[in-house]
């Protein structure tokens, strides 16, 4: 009677064994190297791990219960061990082994002596750079998003606010270059290399940190951070009570003024913006967290947050500005244009005659001056003013640019872009001007590759889709252009896209029916719309009508006329400069 352990060698079981360990550790291998070219997950790796180890003990059963003959795989214990052939099976196994192994030693040398890099190559992807690179201006900054370490990491508006707040006190100062918040806010919980995000935002500096809040207690960790060479300038902690977060983000931001000073930076001051009531200050702070949502419902849970805060504290400058941003964008994308801007009006004046000072107050001013007043000159010096107090401020230079467009003058208007795109370079809203004013210049091949790329990068922002579907239009590409454009979550958006694309494959059936759809549910709010659907069918009576109607209810989407190649049609038309003139364009 054969042993146990003699049986086991018999039915080849150790070998199958020796063959699985060896053939595994070889897939493990190659998988490692293809999953980190993909940059794959790590539980893709894990889970593959799981799978060889709990193959394993298959294996070996497989190889104990049945046995390979010349008429297939068999049951052992079905086969007359006279006709056995595990000999012949062990000698094809034992080859199979020894070739494995010869591939996983030429494997391990290939490895070690071709895929490695050498000490040179080494010592260049571990040295790090000691100066910023060539182009990189050292007056500039980038403020991360802190990270919420709270308990039950509920935190993140109240963080996110803390951000902001940083990020516009360093920006009020004239000599530095303040990374934009969309760009910053693009690295949140991406825990790349600082001096990765230093090369991707262009900046030398970085301003990173935490907070942990638990009750009524707050403590705050920030580092200030050399994106060049990845080391420390300043680092602190502050423990403190929620009462006195004011006085903490004044800590933090005095030093880091002063780290960056020592280097850099000229004697100016720095205001704080609000100083009052915690409880005021944490409701206006979830009042931007849901307008930066850029959707109706968002808009709406803004406006209760906003004028929560204003209950407990009616003095608050901010919250005034808040609650006007956020009437006038709801306005904007609904209806009741004169009762909408007149509520955003009164309180962004509420929110200047507060405080004189704050730039906010401006900004909110200036979106009705320019969405709904049409007077142009008065935008502009609200937002030269807003500039004047926050001079590193992407978005108001952003807004600036945008409001050249808006004015007629596009070609000047793409190097102010640029420029905003600088500090700003992920910002959506700005790429998104750019496409357009990159269509209207015909760069048609330009504008289609940056607007796959914004599209590509948030394609559930409402107006994501519109700029592709729009430069795929006049490229003539309109099937897809009707396939992008079925994607816009704005529904009146949406439609718009639908029938031009329709229309241009010569289906004016369809094209027609989303017209009718835009017309029967948002009437005369929509003219802006429905006049380019016109111009573009080439039915120019029917879009001057649909312009005059829009005068009269003053659509925002006016302003835009100058920008948007749907309008071409109409230029020539003397009906065109006199519509120009009413809306003091001329």
């Amino acid at each position: 009677m054969p042993s146990f352990f003699e049986e086991l060698k018999r039915r080849n079981v150790v070998r199958v064994g020796i063959a699985y360990v060896v053939i595994a550790w070889v897939i493990a291998q190659v998988a490692e190297l293809a999953l980190d070219s993909f940059a794959a997950p790590d539980w893709v790796m894990k889970t593959l791990l799981l799978l060889l180890s709990l193959g394993l003990p298959l294996a070996l059963f497989f190889a104990w219960a049945f046995e390979l003959t010349p008429e297939g795989i068999k049951k052992e214990k079905h086969v007359d061990r006279s006709q056995s052939i595990t000999h012949k099976t062990a000698r094809k196994l034992d080859k199979l082994i020894i070739g494995v192994l010869v591939f996983t030693v030429g494997f391990l040398l290939v490895d070690k002596f071709m895929l490695q890099p050498g000490p040179a190559e080494q010592e260049a992807q571990t040295a790090p750079a000691s100066t910023p690179a060539a182009g990189v201006d050292e007056r500039s900054i980038a403020v991360l998003p802190f990270v919420d370490m709270s308990p039950a990491r509920d935190q993140e508006y109240f963080t996110d606010g803390l951000t902001e707040n940083l990020l516009n006190a360093l920006a009020q100062i004239s000599e530095i270059k303040v990374a934009g918040r969309t760009s910053s806010f693009a690295f949140k919980n991406q825990n790349q290399d600082l001096r990765s995000v230093g090369e991707q935002l262009n900046v030398s500096n970085i301003l990173e940190g935490s907070v942990q809040k638990a009750g009524n207690q707050i403590r705050i960790t920030a580092q200030l951070v050399n994106a060049g060479d990845g080391f420390h300038l300043w680092s602190d902690t502050f423990d403190r009570n929620l009462t006195d977060i004011f006085a903490v983000q004044d800590e933090i931001t005095a030093a880091v003024v002063d780290a960056l000073r020592a280097r850099i930076l000229g004697e100016e001051e720095i205001d704080q913006a609000y100083s009052g009531d915690f409880r005021a200050y944490n409701a206006y702070l979830l009042g931007n967290k849901y307008l930066a949502e850029h959707n109706l419902e968002g808009w709406s849970k803004a406006i209760e947050q906003y004028e929560a805060a204003l209950a407990i504290d009616p003095k608050m400058a901010l919250a005034w500005a808040g609650l006007s941003r956020a009437i006038s964008e709801q306005t904007g994308f609904t209806s009741d244009f004169e009762e909408g801007y007149q509520r955003a009006r009164t309180a962004a004046l509420k929110a200047i005659e507060l405080d004189p000072d704050l730039p906010e107050g401006y900004l909110a001013l200036a979106e009705i001056q320019k969405g709904h007043d049409w007077d142009w000159d008065a935008a502009e010096q609200s937002l030269r003013r807003a500039l004047a107090l926050r001079p590193g401020d992407a978005d108001i230079q952003t807004l600036l640019a945008r409001l050249v467009v808006i004015r007629g003058d596009v070609e000047a208007a793409l190097p102010q872009i640029d420029a905003a795109l600088a500090l700003d370079p992920l910002n959506e809203s700005i790429q998104s001007t750019r496409v357009w004013v990159l269509i209207t210049l015909g760069r048609l091949e330009e504008a289609e590759v940056a607007a796959r790329r914004l599209h590509a990068s948030d394609p559930e922002r409402g107006g994501s889709t519109l700029p592709l579907s729009t430069a795929l239009y006049h490229m003539g590409k309109y099937d897809e252009a009707l396939a992008i454009g079925t994607k816009e979550p704005l529904r009146f958006l949406r439609l718009t896209a639908e029938a031009l694309a329709l229309d241009g494959l010569g289906d004016r059936e369809g094209s027609e029916q989303r017209l009718q759809v835009l017309k029967d549910e948002w009437g005369d709010d929509v003219s802006y719309q429905v006049a380019a659907i016109y111009s573009q069918r080439g039915d120019l009576d029917n879009a001057f009508a649909a312009l005059e109607r829009g005068l009269e209810v003053r659509d925002p989407g006016l302003t835009y006329i100058q920008l948007h190649t749907a309008f071409d049609p109409l230029r020539e038309d003397p009906r065109y400069d006199a519509l120009l003139t009413r809306m003091g364009f001329k």
